[in-house]
């Protein structure tokens, strides 16, 4: 069928931007699972609206890396075996984390083009 092979090309690319793409830490659409996990489909959204809002919008390194921490907090107590994450807080934790980290590479990048 057009839309699985559509479907597999999709799971590539998402295979290709490193993540990990486990079943169960991913949202599916019917019987098709997303091409990302829901940390990283977060992390790409908002790394994108980093990106078109940087020009309005500027984020100081300081408060980037605290909307980054509940990224890494909840990453590293689940990889840690301390508590199981849900999709829904992956989600929310990546569109945080994917800003922040966003923002700080924008802002070294400004500070590396005006040196």
């Amino acid at each position: 069928m057009k839309k699985d092979k559509i479907w597999i090309a999709f799971m590539k690319v998402g295979a290709k931007m490193g993540c990990h793409q486990r079943a169960d830490r991913s949202f599916f659409i019917g019987k098709y699972q997303f091409p990302l996990c829901a940390r990283c489909t977060g992390i790409v959204i908002s790394s994108l609206v980093a990106l078109l809002l940087n020009r309005k919008i500027r984020m100081n390194n300081k408060v980037s890396v605290m909307v980054t921490l509940p990224m890494i907090i909840d990453g590293g107590t689940q990889y840690l075996n301390i508590q199981e994450s849900t999709n829904r807080r992956r989600l929310i934790t990546g569109l945080l984390g994917g800003f922040g980290i966003t923002t700080i590479r924008l802002n070294f990048l400004r500070w590396l083009l005006k040196a």
